[in-house]
């Protein structure tokens, strides 16, 4: 069957050498012809680190698939380049100019301001990404910097990045300041990033002191969910329902000591954990503006003390009901005395 390709559909590609085909990719190992990939689609200047997190296998492999298509003379090397080059006029991030797809699709001006209302789908070509690249010194700083942080940058991946910067309007610092945070996270994923950044700028937070109040703000929840854990004695991450209570008993202001007296009235109660129970506790504590455990004990007490009284008054009335019906009961009435002489 004969085939013909509509390479427009692609986005951004790049160049696959011919001397990796001819007759080398027939022997060559998976592990191999996937490294070759992830090496054709990052940077120019790159380490086995980043290329291994992208590809997914170990530095080994990276240096032995590098070595391998290296004696094939499919790559060359130059030495040991620096991943990171912080000077405006290093050429650090190599774009290819071939087989290039042309984009339908008017690139988004850096000076031109958006109002982001909706998902909006922005599409670069590699001739766009690489003009904006040279052009913008602080885009070019960026993109070699945040690989330092073990982020991989393929052609879709970058796209995402300048996204970032010039359509959603978050300087290079903010980026850096929330690509580290997504790296403690354990999380160095451009896609990760992108999600991370478009909800935070949903949010209202674009300015670098938004960004960093953001990341304290998850510091900080992130912390409270950790003692509801220990607390809770839970081993399995919350899901996504548990979560949600958690963070709104953190912006409620709830205490440990509350929660803890509320867990303990769960268990009580239900003989097992239940965040809804839980909630409906602590929300009935604060609608009678009980916020110390002080107060949740004389609470306590005041509702035994109902309870007995009400107890107690049940009694009362159901004796004096008691009396009552039979002093006034008349027992000529009942069928077996009726006829009968007083």
């Amino acid at each position: 069957m004969d085939y013909h390709f509509e390479t427009d559909s692609w986005g951004a590609s790049f160049s696959f050498p011919w001397a990796a085909v001819g007759g080398h990719i027939k022997k060559c190992s998976e592990a191999q012809i996937k490294i070759l990939l992830c090496i054709l689609a990052g940077s120019a200047f790159t380490s086995s680190a980043v290329i291994s997190d992208m590809s997914g296998y170990s530095e080994t492999d990276v240096d032995e698939a590098v070595s391998y298509w290296s004696s094939l003379g499919v790559l060359r090397t130059n030495g040991a380049a620096p991943v990171c080059a912080l000077q405006p006029d290093d050429t650090t991030h190599v774009f290819s100019g071939k087989n290039e797809p042309v984009s339908l699709v008017e690139a988004v001006r850096p000076t031109k301001t958006i109002a982001v209302d909706k998902k909006v789908t922005v599409k670069y070509t590699q001739r766009e990404m690489q003009q904006k690249a040279e052009n913008d010194a602080d885009l070019k700083a960026l993109i070699n910097e945040i690989q330092t942080l073990q982020f991989s940058i393929n052609g879709s991946e970058l796209a995402k990045l300048i996204e970032l910067y010039e359509y959603y309007k978050f300087d290079a610092p903010s980026i850096m300041l929330a690509a580290d945070y997504c790296r403690s996270a354990g999380k160095c994923s451009i896609a990760y990033l992108y999600t991370v950044m478009v909800n935070w700028y949903n949010e209202g937070i674009h300015s670098y002191s938004d960004v960093e109040g953001a990341m304290i703000k998850a510091a900080e929840r992130k912390a409270f969910e950790n003692k509801i854990m220990r607390l809770f004695g839970m081993e399995s991450k919350p899901s996504k329902k548990q979560r949600a209570y958690i963070e709104e008993w953190e912006k409620l202001g709830y205490n440990n000591e509350l929660i803890e007296i509320a867990y303990n009235k769960c268990l009580d109660s239900k003989g097992k954990l239940s965040f809804s129970y839980i909630d409906g506790i602590l929300k009935k504590w604060a609608g009678g503006g009980i916020t110390t455990p002080e107060q949740v004990e004389e609470s306590d007490k005041e509702f035994r003390s109902r309870r007995t009284y009400e107890a107690e008054d049940k009694s009362s009335y159901d004796l004096d009901e008691y009396e009552s019906f039979a002093n006034n009961f008349d027992f000529g009435d009942v069928p077996w005395n009726k006829g009968k002489d007083d």
